[in-house]
């Protein structure tokens, strides 16, 4: 089922609410800092959480709000159904496949409305992660981080493709996965966030990401010691519409998967063996950090091509939150990522903004 409107009725339509509840919401926004910077002048308040924790709740914020504006695309009024959704259903469970069925249902009926709300909510809930107070507005937009992080999880992502032959060069598990658990983290209280415990959640969390990473790739059923599916998939990636200077690698790197498909999957899946191991027993190395960072890197680009090229990304994939966590984590842990430690201040983050 596609949009019933011609496409640009379907884009005037879209944007004429969009730029209403824009200046809108700019409005409310302007009025709560003013408000806010008010009463921050006469209660200069202390956070009692971390830096760290503030560093992963701007992060998140800031990747909300930038997938709500992905979803203002364009190519997301007019072909989100036939160009995201509807190719999510192939290969999927019997349940499952019938959930995205649903969902594509129901935004048939009605896909201007349908992405202008999902538009407005990811905006919204990055606004109230940015520019919300610790205890009231900013555990609001958590909440709903974690409510429609579940709801795009399944119906958006068909979980990560985890049943479908998913790959971390996809985005496997699934980015909106990665959103739902570091909000439930940032839900926690400052007395955990002062404890050792969120940097052993981070660290097990590493080993397990790349740990599964490591076995999607090895299995058997996905394909990927033979035949062409990793290769096609590059290929794909570097035929979006993007710079020659980040789709030339990977073009390149698609014919070389296609020439020695069993030599790069095995590169691959050891590659990932070894993260989720040096996570397991060396996690404060600066060397499983820099590891990490670089192997994240190269694949947010060659194989997630970033996430957000080509007219229909929504969102910049998991290579980024792995990023985020990593910066989270050396925070914590005061790794000394730079020869010397620049995370060993302990000073609290100040106050937030929007009570």
């Amino acid at each position: 089922m596609g949009n019933p409107l011609p496409p640009p009725v379907a884009e005037a339509d879209f944007y004429r609410l969009f730029w209403i509840l824009a200046i809108i919401t700019l409005t409310i926004v302007v009025v709560a800092l003013f408000r806010r910077l008010r009463l921050h002048r006469e209660h200069d308040g202390v956070s009692s959480f971390p830096v760290a924790y503030e560093w992963l709740a701007r992060g998140l914020g800031a990747l909300w709000l930038l997938d709500g504006l992905l979803q203002a695309q364009p190519l997301m009024i007019t072909r989100f159904i036939g160009g995201f959704l509807a190719p999510l259903i192939q290969g999927q469970p019997a349940l499952l496949r019938s959930l995205i069925e649903i969902g594509v249902r129901l935004w048939g009926i009605n896909p201007v409305m349908w992405n202008e709300f999902a538009t407005w909510i990811q905006i919204d809930i990055g606004l109230l992660i940015l520019l919300g107070s610790v205890d009231s507005w900013r555990r609001v937009g958590l909440w709903l981080s974690v409510a429609w992080g579940l709801v795009v999880w399944i119906g958006g992502e068909a979980m990560g493709s985890l049943f479908s032959g998913g790959s971390w060069l996809s985005g496997s598990p699934g980015s909106v996965i990665l959103y739902v658990l570091l909000a439930f983290l940032l839900l926690l209280s400052p007395s955990f966030w002062q404890s050792s415990r969120p940097t052993k959640i981070f660290q097990y969390g590493l080993a397990g990401l790349w740990g599964l990473s490591a076995l999607l790739q090895a299995w058997p059923a996905s394909g990927f010691w033979q035949g062409q599916s990793m290769s096609a998939y590059v290929l794909s990636m570097a035929e979006m519409p993007q710079p020659g200077i980040f789709s030339e690698p990977l073009y390149a790197w698609a014919n070389s998967l296609a020439a020695h498909p069993a030599l790069w999957n095995a590169v691959l899946v050891i590659t990932f063996s070894i993260l989720a191991i040096l996570w397991l027993i060396r996690p404060k190395s600066v060397v499983t950090w820099w590891l990490t960072a670089v192997v994240t890197f190269a694949t947010w680009w060659l194989g997630q091509d970033f996430g957000v090229l080509g007219g229909m990304g929504t969102d910049p994939n998991s290579g980024v939150l792995v990023l985020l966590s990593l910066a989270v984590y050396a925070r914590l842990a005061t790794v000394p990522i730079f020869g010397r430690s620049l995370f060993m201040d302990s000073t609290p983050a100040k106050g937030r903004t929007m009570s």
